[in-house]
């Protein structure tokens, strides 16, 4: 009787396997909660610049989920994507990792690399090596590249580079190696607060979304004929960027 009922009370012990879902990413990029339409003179930003754009290009890290105050990172890569709008199978992320049932709460990540992430080589084949940031002015990888153009005051053409990474702080008036005194990480992290649903045996989709004219606009209001068209060597542009990249992201369930 004694082993009968041991063997009942081992059994009724087992914890039941947790009830788990896949997550989809897809990333989305708008320009006035419209797809862009690329290489097309159509867009004003605040300052009154007119712009195209070509290509976007950019990495998330870190990516994490909330569901009732615990934090679930993704595994996969350290929680790292690459997305480039050129790549068509980079704008859908099929998470590989499986997540338990519920409701949670947010999805957070870093846009570009924290200082600890961002390391040179870390990627070694194409598109991703195409993000490379030159050694000598911090080394890893671009957080973001925006190119496009952009028409300046007296109506000629310019290019419109919007790169983001590392930047660099230097000794007087020359941008050379040998006057960088210090480098700066541009990088933050980005909250997005809406709850979504995780179902056993069923994949969900949410998506994120970044809304271009708000790089240039609020609090600070960006004009490409200020800080023209190649900004890699700016740190005070990139940290402008960095300041107006809390209303960039947003996510759609």
């Amino acid at each position: 009787m004694c082993t009968l009922f041991s063997v009942l009370l081992l059994f009724s012990c087992k914890e039941k396997p947790l009830k788990t879902g896949e997550l989809q990413i897809d990333f989305l990029h708008l320009v006035d909660n419209k797809e862009i339409v690329y290489d097309s003179m159509m867009y004003t930003n605040a300052a009154g610049n007119p712009y195209s754009i070509t290509e976007v290009k950019w990495f998330v890290s870190r990516v994490t989920l909330f569901k009732d105050g615990e934090k679930i990172e993704i595994e996969e890569n350290d929680g790292i994507h690459y997305i480039d709008t050129k790549v068509e199978s980079t704008l859908t992320w099929k998470i590989d990792q499986l997540f338990e049932e519920g409701q949670y709460d947010s999805i957070q990540f870093t846009f570009g690399f924290n200082e600890k992430d961002n390391i040179s080589n870390r990627f070694v084949n194409m598109p991703e090596t195409s993000m490379a940031w030159p050694r000598f002015m911090g080394g890893g990888f671009h957080y973001m590249m925006i190119n496009g153009k952009y028409k300046r005051e007296d109506e000629t053409v310019a290019a419109m580079n919007v790169h983001m990474g590392i930047g660099q702080i230097y000794e007087g008036s020359t941008y050379d190696m040998d006057s960088i005194t210090d480098f700066v990480h541009n990088h933050f992290v980005a909250t997005l607060s809406i709850p979504f649903l995780i179902e056993n045996n069923k994949s969900t989709l949410i998506s994120i979304v970044m809304n271009i004219e708000n790089w240039f606009q609020n609090p600070h209001i960006y004009d490409h004929n200020h800080w023209g068209g190649q900004i890699m060597q700016n740190q005070d542009a990139m940290y402008m960027l960095k300041e107006n990249g809390w209303n960039v992201f947003s996510m759609k369930y």
